[in-house]
């Protein structure tokens, strides 16, 4: 039985790894911990540096990572920290919109205008 920090939850869910800043390659995360993930690349996992950014959502956040083994076309990946943020990081925050107040709208309305309260 293997002893490990964390438990694994399974999954096959798309991700993008970026290398030295400018690449942008896509990988397939099998697992993933608190910790890290095992990701499949489309290139052998010999290629992979050491150190890159991983992103589950497009880049909106992602995590410094540490290669901590590689074989073949897969690799064991720990979360080191996250980096400063980035331009995509603080545009999408910008995109965040919350009502000053709730507007109860008339459905009997086919303008659908606020309703008189």
């Amino acid at each position: 039985m293997e002893d490990r920090r964390s438990k694994r939850t399974k999954t096959y869910h798309p991700a993008r790894i970026l290398v030295d800043g400018s690449t942008i390659h896509h990988c397939t995360v099998h697992n993933f911990t608190d910790a890290g993930v095992c990701i499949e690349l489309p290139f052998e996992a010999e290629q992979l540096p050491d150190e890159f950014e991983f992103s589950l959502d497009h880049f909106r956040t992602s995590y410094v990572c540490r290669a901590i083994w590689r074989d073949d076309y897969v690799a064991g990946v720990a979360f080191e920290t996250p980096p400063p943020e980035s331009p995509e990081s603080r545009r999408a925050k910008l995109r965040i919109v919350r009502p000053s107040s709730a507007v109860q709208l008339d459905p009997t309305q086919s303008n659908m205008r606020p309703a008189n309260t």
